[in-house]
């Protein structure tokens, strides 16, 4: 119910003339000149409260947690349950009402929209009024949604050469690397609006370099070669010999923020060790010293997907997981708190296994494990790592994924600190091609780590 705003000012004159012919004539009252609105709220919406600011400087009331998808249909008819002001509030167009807390109203015209709704707050002296704007955010995309696009509709592909060889894609700083052979790459920038490829000539890699091995580390590409050396580039075109790491290096591993694991064989024999500079192994690397965890049976030492995560007390812990498979069934990851030593996270119960695919991906991705690969027809997700299930909605990949064969996954995290929703990364790069695959580039992200606020 509303009622006409001067009906309400003649009433309130009245009571004031009927109170004050009442007292000693001598008596001088003074009515509050405050017309702020001090608080501002409405009814919950899917059982939540969402909090909005006053900007008392610009008069705007807003949300900075934008509501849920579909909210339209829930604020078209809601109570504002908190309004807290010294006097009154009047809304209306074009003839002002006086607004009535126990009223439904509808929010939407509010909805997105700069323009917003207005209301005045009329101070008891009857005289100061402010007039507020609100804005009421909604979300326009599911948050909870994975949702890709096909680069090929935002610029070229980088090539419409079908490589017969191995090919890796890998990110360095803002710019995203596809190696195609020992002497050629394709880079691109990893901005939003900056997607544009051009060709890299590749210096110095030996011909019997191992483009799947191509890690990052400390703003520098890693690569290992079959006869066991190292490679690094910090451009990504020139490369140099490691020849500090030796000439028995399996694998290198990356994922944590201050140093390399790696593979190292002596004596017929595989161990772990780490790198932090970059340069040097920490642990001596010789059988007369040998102080290295032995690699066990069944870890994977081809193809490593890895991700970073934190243990309940803060501590860095990288998961991973790649081939050979311990066995056709399950794809088993394993983690590690320093990269010393790694700890299968297999699991025996039945049916909550990851199931066995070829050259899986692994990542920590909106507070989830994800893991896929293979034919690209399902994703698994999982809360620990341990206890796997297939993720039926949202979180999905494009049925044009489907058996479409070689394929490099990255997933390029936001930097810290970064609050605009133009800034923001954590896209997940699938790059196809290689081994007789058409070049394809698509890119996704789940909708809620694109908004400003989580």
């Amino acid at each position: 119910m509303r009622i006409k705003f001067l009906s309400v000012i003649v009433s309130f004159l009245i009571v004031s003339f009927a109170l004050s012919s009442c007292l000693d004539s001598d008596d001088n009252y003074e009515f509050s000149s405050d017309a702020t609105i001090h608080a501002f709220g409405i009814d919950t919406i899917h059982g939540k409260h969402y909090k909005f600011t006053i900007d008392q400087l610009n008069r705007l009331i807003y949300n900075r947690d934008s509501l849920p998808v579909g909210s339209d249909t829930i604020i078209d008819r809601i109570l504002i349950d908190t309004m807290t002001v010294t006097g009154w509030i009047t809304s209306g167009s074009p003839t002002d009402t006086v607004f009535v807390m126990s009223d439904s109203v509808d929010l939407r015209p509010a909805m997105n929209n700069d323009a917003g709704m207005l209301f005045k707050a009329h101070a008891a002296d009857g005289v100061t009024v402010r007039e507020y704007k609100l804005k009421v955010n909604v979300h326009l995309q599911d948050p909870d949604s994975l949702v890709w696009t096909d680069m090929q509709k935002r610029g070229n592909i980088f090539s419409n050469t079908i490589n017969l060889g191995q090919q890796k894609a890998v990110v360095l700083g803002d710019e995203l690397f596809v190696y195609t052979s020992n002497s050629t790459a394709y880079k691109t920038s990893t901005a939003p609006d900056k997607y544009n490829w051009s060709k890299v000539n590749v210096s110095n890699l030996p011909s019997d370099v191992k483009l799947t091995s191509a890690v990052e580390y400390n703003n520098a590409l890693y690569m290992v070669t079959e006869s066991k050396r190292v490679f690094s580039s910090t451009n990504g075109g020139a490369w140099t010999e490691v020849t500090t790491l030796g000439d028995n290096v399996i694998v290198l591993i990356n994922g944590f923020s201050d140093r390399l694991s790696g593979i190292v064989e002596i004596n017929g024999k595989q161990y772990f060790n780490i790198c932090k500079d970059g340069k040097n192994w920490e642990a001596e690397n010789t059988a007369d010293n040998l102080t290295l965890e032995e690699v066990p049976a069944g870890f994977p030492t081809e193809n490593i997907s890895t991700t970073q995560t934190n243990t309940g007390n803060g501590v860095e812990k990288v998961v991973l997981a790649g081939m050979p498979l311990a066995n056709e069934q399950e794809t088993i990851p394993w983690f590690s708190l320093d990269g010393k030593g790694w700890a299968s996270l297999a699991n025996t119960m039945y049916d909550t296994y990851c199931p066995g695919m070829d050259n899986p991906a692994i990542m920590y991705y909106g507070d989830m494990f994800y893991c896929f690969g293979g034919e690209l027809d399902a994703i698994y997700s999982s809360i620990t790592g341990i206890a796997w299930s297939k993720t039926e909605t949202k979180f999905l990949l494009p049925q044009e994924f489907k058996g479409k064969g070689a394929y490099s996954i990255i997933v390029e995290p936001t930097k810290d600190k970064t609050v605009a929703p133009a800034d923001k990364r954590d896209f997940i790069w699938v790059i196809f091609g290689g081994n007789g695959t058409k070049n394809e580039v698509w890119r996704g992200r789940l909708n809620r780590l694109g908004f400003e606020i989580q």
